[in-house]
């Protein structure tokens, strides 16, 4: 049967499924998956005290701090939006209004999944079959430019924190910072090296096999990948204003300068330490209460604005992006 697959035990074929159905088959597990575990957390969540204890004590003035990093969460999502559109038209022209389908799809598919890999198996739903063998290496290059922009930003900031807080910096995190500065300036020639690494490609005796994969590189000219490196950076912005909010809503008071060290050193450490999204939120409440507890001894509040940040930044488009993947075909 064609587009089928049989599972054998021994010589005996057992079953026959049709390839469609396997598809139907990982869009509910990654949908019921997510919300499994997103179920366990708020279960096994155990600040609800705390959070009550602030909300009851919190300024009304304080409100107006989350009401600024809920107005940036679409402005976030527009900006990585724009940014896939942009990617994927050199492959297929899509709307603003199915890259943003796409993007929530994306993030919901990759709640399950270490460090949200799952998330390009959203964003192929709303591409034609054929192009979803270049979403896939696209998606590579979108995290990629974030990734640049996190260290790019990061690594300065982190070097500061270190020496501004009082302490040396310990071998190990020397040498955290150099592998990182390393993978910084690999990023960047690999990057800007793609439309040629592309060309090369051809050559290969096995080009038949990968084209689908590294054609749509050969495409790209220094300018649109300059613009996109630049999208991603406006969105780096974006998401760190929402944090820095964010702890504002829980009364954690920086100057512009320790926020400027702060958050994207904070960022950096929650990138680059390999995690599960639904998991994120231990990790990045660990890491803020470790970067921004240098600048302040409001340990619970920054915590908390941690879990904050994570719920309205993952869990809300999750809640979202998942309707999305179940309507997908």
């Amino acid at each position: 049967m064609a587009g089928s697959r049989t599972f054998h035990f021994g010589k005996c074929p057992v079953l026959r499924i049709p390839f469609a159905n396997w598809k139907v088959l990982l869009k509910w597990v990654l949908i019921i998956g997510a919300y499994s575990f997103l179920v366990y957390k708020l279960l096994t969540f155990d600040q609800y005290a705390a959070f009550l204890s602030h909300w009851k004590q919190m300024p009304q003035s304080h409100l107006w701090w989350l009401v600024g990093v809920l107005l940036l969460l679409p402005v976030n999502l527009l900006l990585e939006s724009t940014k896939w559109k942009l990617l994927v038209s050199k492959v297929e022209e899509i709307d603003l209004k199915n890259a943003f389908k796409a993007i929530l799809s994306g993030i919901s598919a990759g709640f399950l999944t270490p460090n949200r890999v799952g998330d390009v198996v959203g964003r192929m739903m709303y591409l034609l079959p054929e192009n979803r063998k270049a979403a896939f290496t696209l998606s590579i290059v979108s995290a990629m430019t974030q990734n640049i922009i996190m260290i790019l930003c990061g690594v300065p900031a982190c070097v500061l924190f270190f020496t501004s807080t009082g302490g040396k910096m310990e071998a190990t995190t020397s040498r955290y910072v150099i592998v990182l500065s390393v993978c910084l300036l690999s990023f960047v020639f690999i990057y800007f090296a793609f439309p040629r690494i592309s060309r090369l490609m051809e050559k290969s005796r096995h080009y038949e096999k990968i084209k689908a994969f590294t054609d749509c590189l050969s495409y790209f000219s220094k300018m649109d990948l300059l613009q996109i490196v630049f999208i991603a950076l406006i969105r780096y912005l974006v998401f760190s204003v929402q944090f820095f909010f964010m702890l504002g809503f829980f009364g954690i008071e920086l100057t512009g300068w320790q926020a400027l060290i702060a958050i994207p050193t904070n960022y950096l450490l929650v990138t680059f330490t390999p995690s599960f999204a639904f998991s994120d939120v231990a990790v990045r409440s660990s890491y803020a209460v470790f970067v921004i507890g240098a600048f302040s001894v409001q340990l619970a509040g920054i915590a908390l604005a941690g879990v904050c940040i994570w719920v309205i930044n993952f869990v809300i488009p999750m809640l979202v992006g998942s309707v999305m993947l179940a309507k997908s075909k």
